[in-house]
Parts: structure tokens; C-alpha cells; sequence
């Protein structure tokens, strides 16, 4: 490919490792940006981004207008879905997504009725004036999302500011075959400059970098003249050579700052927020149009696609449309993303998330994915290619052993999975497959160690708490037995009191009786002397 003479406004510093695969860009970048017709259905995956599922807000039957709300954010680690165009619910069920796993999940499927109607859209009038917050909660409503890949929320990345000194804006677009962030710039490269603006307006003092490969002339004289034009002079163009994987965030970090991003540490730990072009420019028309995150630009090519080229397509367009749509017949496989990053769909029929940028319809051992892989020969090629400074054979043979400690001892999530160690392999060994395997492995045992002691927990206190209802009720035992007793001895004192008085009562009863009961009755002593006595006396 041609490479551009312009010289990089900022100084540029080496990245370990990378590689030189073929371009395979000039296929897909020569004709201007178009639009394909509208798919019979639109399958719109509510987990198409990073986070958490969105949740439907629409139900069967219902109505919707392009740009209408039809999912929101499950919490703030989420985005907002909308209608990709105007049309009619008619189905909210499992289906197959964009997922090298194959599996199903919710999604919404959208009918369009053809008129492709917007809903009401509300701009924002002066965004001069509008504070952080208010900017923030503009992307977030809008539902916008990385489309570098990653498909981050992007309130989230920006939501920090203290200490942020510098935005870079990631156009290097490193991977073979995709020219989408290429042709943005070359058509709309004023639009993506008013993004990156916005965004500084979200922090204090901030400069604006450019980082784009020097294998886009055309878009760098595109932005060398938005600019100009735009008298953006607090944005500097670093151009950067053409190698892989140089669009990768820490690698790009390192080209442009010549600073590394530590182990375990975030670009915003060094004072540094980056966002793709394609991000830039959705800000722009979320914020200056009103417009909702509902397409993208997406590079459509291949050895069997008949018309490459870079494409708006509304999320949600079935892959099985595309190939339709392009003149495309029987594709060997259907890769989202690029050679190196991405992956085999499961099947045609998923729809394009957020995240894609790329879908390449290969032909017969166009992309060497047939080759039979070999036992390691220990050479280190893969080694002196890892641009993160790993040893991906350590990586491999622990992850293969299922010796996930040790692998993360070889700091395997430093990985980011670039695929220049498995492009080098001689005996072809699908590495980076190993390490994800590794990766998503160790995620689950994680997710079910937090899932085993928060029952542990849930045990625990449910034992502490029978035992606590035991012992109350032992006490309450315990103290009613105890008034019982008291009760009882009361009451055994009042009745022996009470008996003593009765059979003082009694006695004192009986005497009285007694002397009433015989009053005229004398001592016969006392009656014999008094006979006497008379006797005497006659």
C-alpha cells in the first residue's frame, strides 16, 4: 500500500515485538462509503455490547420508529439499544448472536416497514454551555459504545477526569482487511475532529493526538485539512509505521508517549483517555443531531465477496443479508472482525452488533485457517513477536496442562490476544484459542469461587440465625419455667399463711362454741359443797 510522506507532528517511539501481515486493505477502501438495502429483519442482540444485557422495553406487536428507545441499561455498566429503523416488533426471543461459543441469547426482532422514519430527535442546542454531566448523560442515553472493538460504554471510560492530560484518538486501524476507521476519516473527517472537541470539553487543559498509521495518506491529508479549516490547533497528528498490532491501546499508548501502561494499571492512571474515530464521530451526531447509536460502518470483504467495500449498515442486518446483498456466493467462512482478532460466526443468520467492524466472506484457503497443527519446535518466534513482552510458549503449555495458576504467574491477562504469536508459529499452533480457553476458564472459576462463598455466607448466617431463634427460645423457655417456679412458691406461701390462719380461726371458733354450749352447767364439786351447806343450815 502507499504510505503517506507526512511527518508525525509528535515524537514516535518503538513497541516491542510485531509483524507484517499482508494488508488485504485496497480491495475495500477504493470506493466511497454506501448504503445496502434494508434486510427483511433486523435481529438485534440485547448482550451486543460490553456489560451487562440491556432490558426490552417494547413488546410483540408494538410499533417503533427509527432512533425510538426499544431496550435500556441494565445499571450503569450497560447501553441503551434502539430501533435501528422504523417498523414492527414481532418477535423478543433467544437467538443465535455473534459469539464464537455459538450460543443463543435475548434479542429483538424488528420487522421494517420501509419508511425508515425517525423519531422526534431533540439536538442539543448549545453544547458550549452544557456542563460535564449533562454531556455524559447525552452519550450514555444515546447508547453509545467503543467501535474501536471492545464496545465499552463510553460514559464510563469518560466519566474520569481528574488527571486526564492528554485524548488520543486511536485511527491507526492496524489489522488486515478492515478500512472502515480509514474511510470515516477520508469522507468525514470534520465530523470525527468536532467529536474529539467535545470530548475535550469534558476535561481541563487537554491536548488532542492522532494516531494513525502512515498506510492512510488519504486520510491524513483529510484530517490535515478538517483541522485547517475547523482551526483546531490543539490537535497533533502522530504517525505512526505501519506494523501490527500498533492500533492496540497500550501499543498505541507506547508509540505516541513512549510510556507503558504498568501491569494491572489503566491508560487514566498515566493521564491518558482513548477513543476511536468511529466513536468521535457518533458524539458528534448524538450531540449536534440528536441521533442515537442505531448503524455503523462495517468493511465487507473478502476473496468472496463481490463488492467490498465499506458500508452503513443498521445494527442488526443479518449476515446472511450481507452476502446476499453483495453478490456474494457460498463463502467459505464468515469472519467477524479481522484476520487476526476475530472469529468463525456460528451461523449466517446473526445480526451486527455494535462491535463489528468487519466481516470478511473468505474463499478456499484464503485465510490458512485449514492448516493442521504441529508439536511446538520450541523456536521463540512467538516470543519475539508478542508485543506485550510475554513468553506465549510458557502461556501455551500451561494453559494446555490446565495449570491456570501458573499461567497467570506468566501474566496471561496481559495477553491481548492479538494473534501475532500464532501468525508466526511454524507448526501453526492456534495460540491465542489456548489462551482464551485460559482466560474464560479462570473468569468461571472466579465467578463460581464468588458464587460458593457468598452461599458459604448465606449458610453460615442462616445457621448463625437457626442458632440464635434456638437459643432465644431455650430462654424463653428457660425464663418462663422460672416464673412458673416462682409462681408456684408464692403461691405454696400463701396457702401454708392462709391454713395457720384458718386453724387459728378454727380454734378460737371452737372454744367460743364450746362455753356457749353448756352456760347453766356447774362444777359438781362446786354443787356438792353447796348441798352441804344447805343442809347444814336446817
Amino acid at each position: 500500500m502507499e504510505r503517506s510522506s507526512f511527518v508525525s507532528e509528535i515524537p514516535i517511539y518503538a513497541i516491542p515485538g510485531g509483524i507484517h501481515p499482508e494488508e488485504h486493505k485496497t480491495r475495500s477502501n477504493q470506493a466511497d462509503i454506501r448504503r445496502l438495502p434494508l434486510a427483511e429483519e433486523l435481529v438485534i442482540n440485547l448482550k451486543g455490547q460490553a456489560g451487562n444485557r440491556s432490558i426490552p422495553v417494547v413488546q410483540v406487536g408494538d410499533k417503533v420508529l427509527k432512533g425510538q428507545v426499544i431496550a435500556e441499561c441494565d445499571g450503569i455498566f450497560s447501553a441503551y439499544q434502539h430501533a435501528p429503523t422504523s417498523g414492527e416488533i414481532i418477535a423478543i426471543e433467544n437467538r443465535t448472536i455473534a459469539h464464537p461459543s455459538g450460543l443463543d441469547d435475548l434479542c429483538i426482532v424488528l420487522k421494517p416497514d420501509g419508511d425508515d422514519q425517525w423519531c422526534e430527535l431533540a439536538p442539543s442546542s448549545n453544547i458550549e454551555e452544557m456542563d460535564r454531566e449533562a454531556v455524559l448523560a447525552q452519550i450514555f442515553e444515546k447508547g453509545i459504545v467503543g467501535l474501536g472493538g471492545a464496545s465499552f460504554p463510553s460514559h464510563i471510560k469518560l466519566k474520569q477526569h481528574e488527571g486526564i492530560h492528554t485524548l488520543i484518538i486511536n485511527a491507526a486501524e492496524c489489522e488486515p482487511y478492515i478500512t472502515c476507521d480509514d474511510k470515516l476519516l477520508q469522507e468525514h473527517a470534520h465530523d470525527v475532529l468536532l467529536g474529539a472537541e467535545i470530548i475535550s470539553k469534558l476535561y481541563h487543559d487537554i491536548d488532542i493526538i492522532v494516531g494513525i498509521e502512515d498506510n492512510k495518506p488519504q486520510a491524513i491529508d483529510a484530517v490535515l485539512q478538517a483541522r485547517e479549516g475547523l482551526e483546531l490547533n490543539n490537535i497533533k497528528l502522530g504517525v505512526v509505521p505501519t506494523k501490527y498490532p500498533s492500533g492496540g491501546e497500550k501499543q498505541l499508548i507506547q508509540l505516541l508517549t513512549g510510556k507503558e501502561v504498568p501491569h494491572g494499571k489503566l491508560p487514566a492512571d498515566l493521564g491518558l483517555v482513548m477513543h476511536n474515530v468511529g466513536t468521535c464521530y457518533a458524539i458528534h451526531q448524538a450531540l449536534t443531531e440528536g441521533k442515537p447509536l442505531v448503524e455503523r460502518l462495517v468493511t465487507l470483504t473478502g476473496d468472496n465477496c463481490k463488492n467490498p467495500g465499506n458500508y452503513w449498515l443498521p445494527f442488526g442486518t443479518p449476515v446472511k443479508h450481507l452476502v446476499q446483498a453483495t453478490g456474494s456466493e457460498n463463502p467459505k467462512r464468515l469472519i467477524m472482525g479481522g484476520p487476526m482478532m476475530g472469529y468463525q460466526l456460528p451461523s449466517a443468520d446473526v445480526g451486527i452488533v455494535k462491535a463489528t467492524n468487519c466481516i470478511i466472506m473468505s474463499a478456499e484457503g484464503e485465510l490458512g485457517l485449514d492448516q493442521t497443527a504441529l508439536p511446538c519446535i520450541r523456536c521463540g518466534a512467538c516470543m519475539d513477536a508478542c508485543p506485550a513482552s510475554l513468553l506465549p510458549q510458557q502461556l501455551y503449555w500451561h494453559a494446555q496442562a490446565d495449570e491456570f495458576d501458573k499461567a497467570e504467574e506468566y501474566d496471561l491477562f496481559d495477553c491481548i490476544e492479538c494473534g501475532a504469536c500464532a501468525y508466526v508459529c511454524p507448526s501453526h499452533i492456534p495460540l491465542v484459542q489456548h489462551y482464551r480457553y485460559a482466560k474464560s476458564t479462570i473468569r468461571n472459576n472466579r465467578v463460581e469461587k464468588i458464587k460458593a462463598e457468598k452461599a458459604r455466607e448465606r449458610y453460615e448466617a442462616r445457621q448463625e440465625r437457626l442458632e440464635r431463634v434456638k437459643r432465644e427460645k431455650a430462654e424463653r423457655h428457660r425464663k418462663a419455667a422460672e416464673a412458673r417456679k416462682k409462681a408456684a412458691e408464692e403461691a405454696g406461701k400463701k396457702d401454708a399463711k392462709k391454713a395457720a390462719v384458718q386453724a387459728a380461726l378454727a380454734r378460737v371458733k371452737a372454744k367460743k362454741e364450746a362455753q356457749q354450749s353448756t352456760p347453766n352447767e356447774a362444777d359438781p364439786d362446786q354443787s356438792q359443797a353447796d348441798d352441804n351447806n344447805s343442809e347444814g343450815n336446817n
